[in-house]
């Protein structure tokens, strides 16, 4: 497996599950060519059943299933394909199907109004995501549709997530 080979570097498995965060960012919503209802669900299977060069099927797997629970359930035991994975494989794709649930949620209106993020640890134990906005718009959609989206993140950490924003630029 590969993500078990990566763990005896942590900087190349953080380079590989950024570039699987990125592909399943990117293809996430390629199940809208379907239909709108359950396109999650369609993305899944036209990943899984594309060729997409370079990657290898269990590559394809990773970034299909987290395209797959980038919106409504969360991954579970119940789902075949999810419980198919290795458990550290499982790890993984709901932490990045958390991570690019929020990020969905802070592009609410696909204008990038947010410029910029920072995550900080309280001493609360809250994760606390501070949102930059462009100064003109604002990001109070953003900041409502990240925390909305935000209890996957939470339950894959095992700790309370707010997002909140600070004073945008200018």
């Amino acid at each position: 497996d590969a993500i078990a080979d990566d763990a005896a570097d942590p900087e190349s498995a953080h380079d590989v599950a950024r570039g699987y965060l990125e592909a399943g960012a990117t293809l996430a919503n390629v199940g809208l060519l379907v239909a709108h209802s359950k396109h999650h669900l369609h993305s899944h299977y036209l990943i899984r059943n594309s060729e997409l060069a370079g990657l290898t099927d269990g590559e394809i797997d990773v970034i299909a299933q987290i395209a797959r629970y980038h919106r409504k359930s969360a991954p579970k035991p119940s789902h075949p394909a999810f419980a198919a994975l290795e458990p550290a494989t499982q790890r993984l794709v709901r932490t990045l199907a958390a991570v690019l649930r929020v990020a969905i949620g802070l592009d609410r209106r696909h204008e990038q109004r947010v410029t910029g993020v920072a995550a900080t640890i309280g001493d609360d134990d809250t994760l606390t995501i501070t949102v930059r906005g462009d100064g003109e718009r604002g990001v109070t959609l953003e900041v409502y549709a990240a925390n909305e989206r935000s209890a996957l993140l939470a339950d894959v950490l095992d700790r309370p997530v707010d997002v909140a924003s600070v004073v945008s630029d200018t």
